[in-house]
């Protein structure tokens, strides 16, 4: 049980401090925050995850986005519900909504549902500033974390701990 949430936390301690690029790192998050924010349950947020585990992304920083984003998502739905209503009700484009709706897999996207919808155009509208800005946080703050991280040994810790989890539950 412990091991479930070490495993995350040592992984994002390893992705900044050594083996990841600040730009797998951004992409991560921001792929996470596209995620977290599309309504789970349907087959976009799958395509989703399956684009964040299938890429060559930081796994531990596109989770922390799906977490958080998850999070906020309640909050954003009002503005998503609009976005979408208003994207799925422009006239000249209802014959194409029509057909690609009627396609067989259509159905399990939920693209028709005006949440889903405006939440996948925010989510898509949201990747570059979210990837900007947190390429260049993680490329400013990676020097002064990865010092953080040698002075109190976290990596250590955190390598230990998951030892001694599954060495317990043996």
């Amino acid at each position: 049980m412990l091991v479930r949430w070490i495993r995350p936390l040592r992984f994002l301690v390893q992705g900044i401090a050594t083996s990841d690029t600040p730009r797998q790192l951004a992409l991560g998050l921001a792929l996470g925050m596209a995620i977290g924010l599309v309504p789970k349950g349907n087959l976009t947020a799958l395509v989703l995850s399956t684009i964040l585990i299938a890429t060559r992304v930081n796994l531990a920083t596109g989770m922390l986005g799906v977490f958080v984003f998850s999070l906020l998502s309640g909050w954003t739905d009002p503005l998503a519900n609009r976005l979408g209503h208003s994207l799925l009700s422009i006239g000249p484009l209802q014959p194409i909504y029509a057909y690609l709706f009627d396609l067989p897999l259509a159905a399990w996207t939920s693209l028709d549902n005006t949440v889903v919808f405006g939440s996948l155009v925010l989510g898509i509208w949201l990747f570059w500033p979210v990837y900007h800005f947190s390429y260049l946080g993680v490329e400013k703050a990676r020097p002064w974390i990865g010092e953080q991280l040698q002075r109190y040994r976290v990596a250590d810790v955190l390598d230990r701990s998951e030892f001694a989890a599954r060495w317990r539950s043996q």
